[in-house]
């Protein structure tokens, strides 16, 4: 084996050159075999560089053209040193079995004892009044200090122990509002007014604390623990207090409001979505076990004026945290906006439909402009990033639909509002890039498309006026949204590649409820004709009635193959043809049996002369549609 330093020959098995100790290469490692793929990249570059050579030199040669100056030459290089490659950065250990008994033993053991720890003290403090243990001043202060020893407790461990410390000041603020809560609610010990600054520090401090520490455990156990202290405590069962039943509806309402001005307070600082989820749902059911203990003592402005203040609280929990600190929302963010719009609309209606029906589509319009002016204010915010701004835009125009049918009562409005709303979804779906939004506008379209079946088909033959009638207006809108969303669908699948299957369904549908109306509007034009015409000549309108059906569907599958034809779409041409087959089929199964004599005539020759045009056109035209069962 030959020493490629100092060139003199090895024993073949020899692994260093017994002459200068060089490592010697194994014969296989001498010569690398290149691989053909290689080779042939070597080869196609090698051609490259000869033609761009000669290519060169042809320049070079005319005149006028100077040659450059030739390359100096490069300075030589010391070949470099060969360093110790850095070892390679450990990736970090995968989760043991083992650790999974560390999270649930150290971390939520903890949270539930702590939330256990806080239902147990309120049922203390309702058990001790009950049997008239400590007075109600001791009770309220034992409740006080062990609220204000969870926090301390809390504090002194916040360094050693961090889960510890979230769920004792979580609990801490808990027992604090239990205490509170029962100083006036229960005791009658404080005024409302006092109790309720108390309450708003607690609201502030729970913020505080967990903005400090950072913690949304600790935001959910204080949350869970303002929440349940009235029902803890008995609140909305009976009083032996001196406080009238609407004072304490009162009462409770601002304690609930008290509550969620926190919650706006620390979701401006921290985007921390199950908390806000959580407390919007705790404040709805609060509200609904506060109304419904309370409905018959407190007025309808009372409720209205409480509902519509969570729901500005809301809004701000939902919003503000994106507009001040300009941060993309997400799902789950619009998911909120969403729940907490649809909650506050369904809830208003509620109390409010029997006594001002007549006012309430003004009232969906009002909440429409609020949402408008939201959107206005977060495009000035974050023009850059619209995304909020559009789904509030959204939520805009899909209550301005609702405020047509509310109105105007349950008739095509209906169905215009639904329709409306799935284009609205399908265009802050493709806007706002979030696909979840599609399924979301499939089952409101769906819920259309019952709708126009079973509620908006039916009408009355008596007075049937073809077109001019309910059914035509709504089946008119809910087409062209079907239409609207499909090329909706259909630019998008352009730009980003996506599947077509989206907006086929949609075009489909759109010609399906096209040929559904043409011909229930002629079927039942002749219905209404028929109510009114003398027996003789009922047979003739009969088979008026079938041969004008059979003329609908003919004439509107060769509509459809001339679109196709003329636009080169296939499936248009698919089916077109299909449905001119069952055309076909009609006129000989069916129209040839029932048909009098002179209508059997018009509609053979009528269907032979549509059948012609068809071929002249695919005849005229084959080059264009050659290989229609074929083509990609």
């Amino acid at each position: 084996m030959l020493c490629p330093k100092c060139k003199r020959e090895n024993e073949p098995t020899a692994n260093f050159c017994i002459f200068c100790g060089e490592p010697l290469l194994a014969p296989e490692a001498e010569a690398p075999q290149e691989e053909p793929a290689l080779q042939e990249e070597v080869r196609r570059l090698r051609e490259l560089v000869i033609a761009m050579n000669n290519r060169l030199t042809a320049l070079e040669g005319k005149p006028g053209i100077a040659a450059p100056p030739p390359p100096e030459p490069a300075p030589e290089v010391a070949p470099p040193v060969a360093e110790k490659a850095p070892p390679p950065k450990a990736k970090p250990p995968k989760a043991r079995r083992g650790e999974w008994e560390q999270i649930l033993g150290g971390s939520w053991l903890a949270r539930v004892g702590v939330l256990a720890l806080v239902i147990g003290i309120g049922f203390f403090l309702k058990f001790a009044f009950d049997n008239n243990w400590l007075g109600p001043t001791g009770r309220i202060i034992l409740g006080v200090i062990i609220g204000l020893a969870m926090l301390g407790a809390g504090y002194w461990w916040r360094k050693r122990y961090p889960i510890l410390t979230q769920v004792l000041s979580g609990g801490g603020i808990a027992v604090l509002y239990l205490s509170i809560f029962a100083s006036f609610a229960i005791y009658d010990l404080v005024h409302f007014y006092v109790a309720f600054t108390f309450l708003f520090l607690v609201s502030v401090a729970s913020a505080v604390l967990a903005l400090r520490y950072n913690s949304m455990s600790l935001a959910i156990i204080g949350i869970l623990g303002a929440f349940i202290a009235p029902f803890i405590l008995g609140a909305f069962g009976e009083s032996g207090l001196a406080v009238s039943e609407a004072g304490r509806a009162v009462q409770l309402l601002g304690y609930i409001i008290l509550v969620d001005i926190g919650v706006l307070i620390l979701s401006t600082f921290r985007n921390w979505r199950w908390f806000t989820l959580l407390a919007l749902f705790s404040s709805l059911i609060a509200f609904g076990a506060w109304h419904g203990e309370f409905e018959r003592d407190i007025s309808l402005a009372t409720a209205e004026i409480g509902i519509t203040i969570i729901f500005l609280i809301f809004v701000g929990a939902t919003t503000l945290f994106h507009i001040i600190w300009r941060r993309a929302p997400q799902a789950f963010d619009f998911t909120l906006m969403l729940i907490n719009a649809a909650a506050y609309l369904g809830i208003s209606l509620g109390l409010m439909w029997d006594t001002y029906r007549a006012w309430m589509g003004g009232f969906v319009f009002l909440i429409a402009l609020f949402y408008a002016a939201v959107a206005y204010l977060a495009f000035k915010r974050q023009a850059e990033s619209p995304r909020l701004s559009l789904f509030a835009l959204g939520i805009a125009v899909v209550l301005l639909t609702v405020a047509l049918p509310v109105q105007l009562g349950d008739k095509a409005w209906t169905t215009i509002a639904w329709a409306a709303e799935g284009v609205v979804l399908v265009w802050l779906s493709s806007a706002l890039r979030m696909p979840r939004l599609r399924w979301y506008s499939c089952a409101v379209f769906f819920a259309m498309a019952v709708r126009l079946f079973f509620f908006d088909t039916p009408v009355s033959v008596g007075t049937f006026q073809p077109v001019l009638n309910e059914r035509f207006l709504a089946f008119a809108v809910s087409i062209a949204a079907l239409y609207v969303a499909g090329f909706l669908l259909l630019r998008e699948s352009r730009k980003s590649g996506i599947s077509r299957a989206d907006a086929t369904v949609f075009l489909i549908a759109a010609n399906f409820f096209t040929l559904w109306l043409l011909s229930f509007e002629v079927w039942d034009s002749f219905s209404s004709a028929l109510r009114t015409a003398e027996v003789p000549a009922r047979e003739g309108l009969r088979s008026a009635q079938h041969l004008s059906l059979t003329a609908v569907w003919a004439v509107y599958a060769v509509i459809g193959l001339v679109i196709g034809i003329v636009k080169r779409w296939r499936y248009v041409r698919l089916g077109a043809l299909a449905l001119l087959v069952i055309a076909i089929g009609k006129v000989f199964v069916f129209d040839v049996f029932k048909l009098e004599l002179g209508y059997r005539i018009g509609a053979f020759v009528g269907l032979g002369i549509l059948l012609l045009v068809s071929s002249y056109l695919y005849q005229r035209y084959s080059k264009i549609i050659k290989g229609v069962f074929t083509e990609k």
